[in-house]
């Protein structure tokens, strides 16, 4: 298994935004979206977001979603559900991304 690293900024703003998505990760997040909320221009932000954790946003934001996903997959909660709590547009999208990333499906990481 690959340990998950989900590194926080120090930057306050930036680190409150990434905690309250902690608390409800999307998928769907975008990076135009946070640049938005913190009143920055894209390019700015992409370059204190990748300073600030060592990560790109949609990295962050994948391993983000997997920290979520692995509690409820433990406690028998439905791949179809975490995946749309998640915000991925079904389980097949959520299933290819966990492979790609963990090299098993969700279904195959619970009898791990």
């Amino acid at each position: 298994m690959i340990p998950l690293a989900v590194p926080f900024p120090s930057h306050p703003v930036l680190a409150q935004r990434c905690h309250a998505f902690l608390e409800r990760p999307s998928a769907a997040a975008t990076i135009d979206e946070w640049a938005d909320a913190m009143a920055m221009n894209r390019r700015s932000f992409t370059r204190l977001f990748r300073r600030e954790t060592g990560m790109s946003f949609a990295e962050w934001r994948q391993q983000a979603c997997l920290s979520a996903a692995l509690p409820k997959l433990a406690s028998g909660e439905p791949i179809t559900a975490i995946a749309y709590d998640l915000g991925y547009d079904g389980p097949g999208n959520f299933s290819t991304m966990f492979k790609r990333v963990l090299g098993v499906p969700p279904s195959r990481y619970r009898s791990l």
